[in-house]
This record gives structure tokens, C-alpha cells and sequence, in this order.
């Protein structure tokens, strides 16, 4: 058995998934890429209706509503058929933009890395909301044999509503959202949320889990800005996320937590970074760093080899090509507090280069709980 806080290669004394004393528990952590349930609205309707007239489209509040963060209301439409039989449904714009759900061959593929990562407690990024997450997992989960009875979103600030999710095979007794924890202006600090859940684990001890997403390295028309402007705008960037950072440590704080403490997600940065200095400075290790990549589904359900071990000398989670430049990053991390014995670690691959259903792979580690 490895030390503490420390990775076990497998087949040097890692847990197996039964049939030993100690108990295995697998945490995963996936950005599943704009994981939302809406449509257009015209592939919501029968068959049999084409081009409703736009007459016949009421709504009773203005697109613009569902751009703001954390306030107003998405637009309620209503279609009134041929037959007069009336139809509603909710119209979501982001930019002045409709926002459709996620390509059904994407979602399924989705699923099926999910199912091969075969986790007892799945931490999602950019879930639309709760719906969203019960409606994925009864039509392209369950089909799969994969069934998360603890299933979890709480809204987020994130404009364009893409919030953090946790699904648990194990009971989860308790959940907290810090979405309003404040920073030094009083705004909150986190752009989408801190969504922390406490987890019955198999030995009869809770598992404190948190799932964040933390702020992105996207800056929005950066082509029309100068090079200084630039800069200017990933400096906040930069602060922003250490203040996110360091927000999630004070948290940890507060309530005095440091055993069997798991914090996970997207960070949009990489696990050496000043902007996560302070998870460091809260004696929290980052397990998949260390890891090593395991074979993913392809399109057909066959699980592939890495491919792309190459292309990088650190492992990594997301491929990012701008302007001729392909970068890769460890973004989605596993971090624990140094009583967990982690015996595995690993990122299951993609199949192909631009991503499988999504731009990120997931990551997880094997904890044995004595």
C-alpha cells in the first residue's frame, strides 16, 4: 500500500475494486463540453408541423432576460399548431444567440466514457441544470447499465448557465453551494459555483467532495483588442482564479476540514501554477499529474489505446489549437488531503485529436479506505 497522499503504479500493491480488506472508492472529474437538455425549438415539435409561422410564436419575456447572470428569466414560448393545439417550451439566447442542447451523437459518446470510467462518484462540469443532468442520465446512461442514484446541480452565476455537477453510487448526506461566498468587493467570488457534497462512504466515514469550475482563459472578441489590452485582460483572468483559489482554501478553513477532503474540476490552469498556490498552501496534493493515461471508447464502444502519448512530455486533459499554436494542459485536476492513500491515478485518453463528445478527458484516482 502506497503512503499517504502518494500514487501506487498499478500492479505495485494498489486496491482492487472487491475482494480485499481495504475498500476501494473511485473518484472521476469531466467537463462533459455544454451538456444541455434545450433544442431549437423546431425540433422540439411533431413531425408532422413544419415552419410554424413566427406570428403564432408568442413570448412573454425578451431573449435578453436569459443573458444575465444569476437574474431574470428564461423566455416561456408558446406555438400554437395547425390543429390549435398549443405548445410550450423555454427559449434560452446567450449573445443574442439561441442555445441548443448538445448533439445527441456527442451526448452518447459522452456516456460511454462514462461508463468506462466505471467511478463510484462522478464530478461534472458545464451541466445545464438539474433536469438536464436526470434527462442524460436516464435516456444515455441507464441504457448503459450506469446508475447514479445521487445525482446533484445547484444554479450557478454562469451566464451562459453552465453549472457543476456531482453523481454518487454512494449516499450523499449532505450538499453545500458556495455560490455567493463573497470576494473583497463583496461580488461572488466564484463565476459559476463551489458545489460541495459530504459522501457515506463504504467504511462508514463521510468524504468531503468539492466540484468547481474555475474561471476560464477565454476572452471574449480578443481579436479586436490591442496587445496591451490583451495582457491587461488575462492579468484579471489570473487574479481572478487565485482569488477563486483562495476562496475554496478559506472555505476549507472555516469549517475546519482537512481529512478525507477531495477537491476537484476544471481550473483552467495547470497544477504548478501561482494561481493555485493557495490549495497548496492548504496541504492538498494533486494526484493526476502523476498518473498515467488509460484507454477510452471510440465512436463504436472499443476501447482505444492512447494514441497522442507524444505530443506532450506531462499528461494532460485538454488540447487547445489557436492561431497555428497547439498547447496541451492538465486543466481537470484531482487535489487530497494527505490522509487519503490514492493507489491509482490516470486520464482516459481520447480516441481522436479534437475530442470525443468533448474537448476535455476525464481524469479519476482509486482512494482505499481502511
Amino acid at each position: 500500500m502506497g503512503q499517504a497522499g502518494h500514487i501506487v503504479e498499478p500492479g505495485m500493491g494498489g486496491v482492487q475494486r472487491q475482494g480485499e480488506q481495504a475498500v476501494a472508492v473511485r473518484i472521476a472529474t469531466f467537463n462533459a463540453n455544454n451538456l444541455f437538455s434545450r433544442w431549437s425549438f423546431q425540433a422540439e415539435l411533431p413531425r408532422t408541423v413544419a415552419n410554424p409561422p413566427l406570428a403564432e410564436i408568442a413570448t412573454d419575456a425578451p431573449p435578453e432576460a436569459t443573458d444575465v447572470p444569476g437574474g431574470g428569466q428564461p423566455s416561456v414560448v408558446e406555438v400554437v399548431l395547425p390543429d390549435g393545439t398549443r405548445m410550450s417550451g423555454i427559449l434560452r439566447t446567450f449573445r443574442g444567440k439561441l442555445v441548443k442542447g448538445k448533439d445527441p451523437k456527442a451526448r452518447a459518446w459522452i456516456a460511454r466514457r462514462i461508463a468506462a470510467l466505471d467511478a463510484d462518484v462522478l464530478c461534472l462540469q458545464e451541466v445545464e441544470d438539474q433536469d438536464a443532468l436526470d434527462t442524460f442520465h436516464r435516456d444515455d446512461l441507464r441504457p448503459l447499465g450506469v446508475d447514479y442514484r445521487y445525482r446533484v446541480v445547484v444554479e450557478g452565476n454562469d451566464p451562459r448557465r453552465i453549472d457543476v455537477a456531482i453523481c454518487s453510487r454512494l449516499p450523499i448526506t449532505r450538499i453545500s453551494s458556495w455560490r455567493f461566498w463573497p470576494d473583497s468587493t463583496g461580488e461572488p467570488v466564484f463565476g459559476r459555483d463551489l458545489l460541495q457534497a459530504q459522501i457515506a462512504a463504504p467504511d462508514g466515514k463521510p468524504l468531503h467532495v468539492f466540484v468547481n469550475h474555475l474561471k476560464s482563459n477565454f476572452i471574449a472578441d480578443e481579436h479586436t483588442l490591442s496587445p496591451d489590452e490583451v495582457l491587461a485582460a488575462r492579468e484579471g483572468i489570473a487574479r481572478r482564479r487565485s482569488e477563486q483559489a483562495t476562496a475554496i482554501a478559506q472555505i476549507l478553513r472555516r469549517q475546519r476540514l482537512t481529512r478525507r477532503v477531495v477537491v476537484t474540476g476544471d481550473l483552467n490552469d495547470t497544477p504548478d501554477a501561482d494561481t493555485l498556490a493557495a490549495l497548496r498552501t492548504a496541504n492538498l496534493t494533486e494526484q493526476i499529474h502523476q498518473g498515467t493515461t488509460v484507454a477510452g471508447p471510440n465512436r463504436s464502444g472499443t476501447l482505444v489505446d492512447d494514441k497522442f502519448a507524444d505530443l506532450s512530455p506531462t499528461i494532460w486533459t485538454h488540447r487547445h489549437r489557436d492561431k497555428g499554436v497547439t498547447t496541451f494542459a492538465l486543466y481537470d485536476q484531482i487535489w487530497t488531503s494527505p490522509d487519503l492513500t490514492v493507489t491509482a491515478a490516470h486520464v482516459m485518453r481520447r480516441t481522436q485529436i479534437s475530442g470525443d463528445g468533448s474537448d476535455h478527458d476525464p481524469a479519476y484516482i482509486d482512494l482505499a479506505l481502511d
